[in-house]
């Protein structure tokens, strides 16, 4: 009947075999030692900026000129949106063209298949935008050099911000649009109604001007003293509407002037909490980790491979034995 193999056995063929364990754990650390050399493995350097977003209600006309309260930062539409834009492919265009990155990742464009796959697939996995535990967005680079990592950084928070600020002004101009055809009509309306009210005046001869308007008639003995008094009721109500329509082309025209300055304003749709500025020390790789897990490896290998031997050397003896007997 055979023994189950067990851990004392395992230990046992290890023993046996130490030397020539040990040979290729050290020989495994001596490699690892050399390739995660910084000359062979250059490392990575990483910078992180962050900040929050700003609630977009802070630029409208509302909290600008009627100091209404709001919210100083985003909701979190505010933080999606943001995130979005951040992992766009427009954005990432960009920041391939900005720092010049098929030549920076030594990627030649003439001889790769799919160049422009390849550049995003390489500065996706250098490149991330999350939000944070305390819903603050943090744009994290790695790159080789570690100037380039804060630069890259720092533009993509900032390129970020000229999106979304170019998202909101795209809708006020499209309200900025309405207010400007409400304002035209007004204005339309009101030069309607003065030129109604001086043909009257001209056809009826009255000689009060445009502040007073009471119909008064200059020579009542005239024919048709009646068209008179209808032509001066007439003149008062268009007076009535004509100064109402005035009020509220002031109105629109200072909604107007507010949502036309509150887009020709640069303000920041981002609360920079934190730039990036470049890293003293390496992101990875991590040494020490590396030689430890290519030394377990080395180990782990090295011991199957010795028990496997050991186990097919005593299968062959039990098998011998059993042919003499």
């Amino acid at each position: 009947m055979n023994n189950p193999f067990n851990v004392i056995d395992f230990f046992h063929i290890v023993w046996k075999w130490r030397k020539l364990v040990l040979s290729v754990v050290l020989a495994s650390v001596f490699a690892g030692i050399v390739i995660t050399d910084p000359h062979i493995m250059k490392p990575y350097y990483e910078s992180s900026s962050l900040f929050y977003p700003l609630n977009p209600d802070l630029s409208s006309s509302p909290s600008l000129y009627n100091q209404s309260q709001q919210s100083f930062f985003g909701t979190s539409d505010d933080i999606d949106r943001i995130l979005t834009i951040g992992k766009s492919a427009p954005l990432k265009v960009y920041i391939v063209n900005r720092f010049n990155l098929f030549n920076h990742y030594r990627i030649d464009s003439a001889k790769t298949r799919y160049p422009l796959y390849t550049i995003m697939e390489k500065l996706e996995s250098n490149y991330d935008v999350v939000k944070d535990n305390n819903g603050a967005i943090e744009i994290t680079v790695q790159d080789h050099d570690r100037k380039i990592a804060a630069a890259m950084a720092n533009e993509i928070a900032f390129q970020i911000d000229l999106v979304n600020q170019k998202f909101f002004n795209e809708n006020k101009k499209k309200i900025l649009m309405i207010y400007e055809s409400k304002r035209q009509g007004k204005k339309d309306e009101v030069q309607n109604l003065t030129d109604s009210i001086l043909n009257i005046e001209r056809r009826f001869n009255f000689y009060t001007g445009m502040e007073g308007l009471h119909g008064k008639v200059q020579n009542i003995n005239l024919p048709g003293p009646d068209e008179y008094e209808a032509a001066t009721e007439q003149v008062n109500v268009w007076d009535e509407q004509r100064k109402a329509a005035i009020r509220e082309y002031n109105n629109i025209t200072a909604l107007y002037d507010q949502y036309k300055s509150s887009i020709n304003s640069d303000v920041s749709t981002i609360y920079m909490l934190e730039k990036a500025s470049p890293a003293e020390k390496k992101s990875k790789p991590i040494r020490w980790l590396l030689i430890l897990v290519v030394a377990m490896i080395s180990l782990f290998l090295t011991s199957t491979v010795a028990v496997i031997i050991e186990g097919y050397k005593k299968n062959n003896v039990r098998l011998l034995k059993q042919k003499i007997e």
